[in-house]
């Protein structure tokens, strides 16, 4: 009786001792196979919902307009200037302002009917300005008239030339002095924000004008 419960002491002592050998394993088998949080995963943010605030940088500022760009220029009368603005009666007896014309191509042509060469220009201007009056181009014809005999004298002059487009009157070299004109004619391309795109001095042909009114837009 005796060596029977000697026998079970021995089983109980080395079943604990397999068991607890057994349990080791299992945990460290466990331990190598469950695998670690990869960088990545623990510098993952969160998905944002509807309901979180954004965190998306501003959208950025609009570029501005060409029309303000224009505004901000040098008033002045070389290209890449601003034209500066006037005020003329017409022919016909209106009155123009330049400054009324932005959203157009403008041609002011500094001319006078005693002016060889601009006599020798305008059938060109006449010519350009029937085709060009249909594309948004004006062309402002500033007669210095102040050099000129009388006003009648250059109403018959524009009908025998049949000159269509707006002709303004310089009767005190306003325009003349303020455009600087020391020899005519002279013509001002000006884009349709009213910036001087390119300054002619003497007669153009059709070609030229056309180049150039294409260049400008």
């Amino acid at each position: 009786m005796k060596n029977i419960a000697a026998i079970l002491v021995v089983l109980a002592l080395v079943g604990g001792v397999l068991y607890g050998t057994l349990g080791k394993d299992k945990e460290t088998e466990q331990a190598q196979t469950t695998p670690a949080p990869t960088k990545a995963s623990q510098q993952a943010a969160p998905v944002k919902t509807g309901n979180q605030p954004s965190t998306a940088a501003p959208a950025k500022p609009k570029a501005p307009s060409s029309t303000k760009a224009a505004s901000e220029k040098k008033i002045g009368v070389r290209e890449g200037n601003l034209a500066p603005d006037f005020t003329l009666d017409t022919l016909d007896g209106k009155t123009m302002r330049l400054s009324a014309l932005r959203g157009k191509t403008v041609i002011v042509n500094l001319w006078a009917t005693w002016c060889p060469p601009c006599r020798a220009e305008i059938p060109d201007m006449v010519a350009f300005y029937e085709e060009a009056r249909k594309n948004n181009v004006e062309i402002l014809a500033v007669n210095l008239t102040e050099t000129e005999s009388s006003v009648p004298n250059v109403r018959r002059f524009a009908e025998g030339m049949k000159m269509q487009f707006p002709i303004l009157l310089d009767k005190k070299s306003k325009v003349a002095d303020m455009y600087e004109a020391t020899v005519i004619p002279t013509s001002f391309i000006i884009d349709e924000d009213g910036v001087i795109r390119k300054v002619v001095t003497g007669p153009m042909n059709q070609k030229t004008m056309r180049e150039l009114i294409g260049k400008a837009k």
